[in-house]
């Protein structure tokens, strides 16, 4: 009988001291990087309150063919997420915005397509998922999981998207008054959202 609780009272120990070992690792993983650690703290406490927070909806007029949809969550007078859902004739993008005073520090895009035109069944789904440190990318992520380089051209070019369609939604969510929809900037600013 104390051959069994003494097994018992082992794995108790072994898994705690696993524990440190498996978010030690995590850590790495995350390349140890001190801001990654911060943006996870902010990305837990955001959705953590999201409950509380004040919910602003407008929809996007022009943004894309088939119209859009943005809800901002506030948390007193500061703007903590953005939910974005644009649609096209053949599919969806969806951006989940977090923010730090006004600024994108994780960002989550995801392009849909659909099976059948404008049916809203998603057959092919592509996620990219980027963290920002004071407007610059840090850490991208495709739909695998893979960390893709977060310098040179590409990330430049989705990085710069992602920075410019925020700065266009804060300010729509913003807005003073009952403004219920907000119209995209001229084309010559408009972020290309359609792939």
């Amino acid at each position: 009988m104390r051959t069994d609780r003494g097994a018992g009272r082992w794995r108790i120990a072994a898994v705690a001291a696993a524990l440190p070992c498996a978010f030690f690792i995590r850590g790495v993983a995350a390349g140890g990087d001190p801001r990654i650690a911060r943006i996870r703290a902010w990305y837990s406490a955001t959705e953590k309150a999201l409950s509380t927070n004040r919910i602003v909806r407008r929809d996007l007029a022009e943004f894309s063919p088939e119209g859009g949809v943005l809800t901002a969550y506030f948390a007193g007078d500061s703007l903590a997420k953005m939910d974005v859902n644009l649609y096209f004739e053949n599919g969806r993008a969806t951006y989940d915005l977090y923010l730090h005073d006004d600024s994108a520090y994780f960002v989550s895009h995801v392009l849909g397509k659909y099976s059948l035109s404008m049916d809203g069944r998603i057959i092919h789904r592509v996620q990219y998922r980027m963290y920002f440190d004071h407007d610059t990318l840090i850490r991208w992520i495709d739909t695998t999981g893979k960390d893709l380089p977060a310098n040179g051209q590409a990330a430049d070019d989705e990085a710069a998207q992602d920075l410019t369609m925020t700065r266009i939604l804060v300010a729509c969510a913003k807005r003073e008054g009952m403004a219920e929809s907000c119209l995209a900037p001229s084309r010559d600013t408009t972020p290309q959202l359609e792939k």
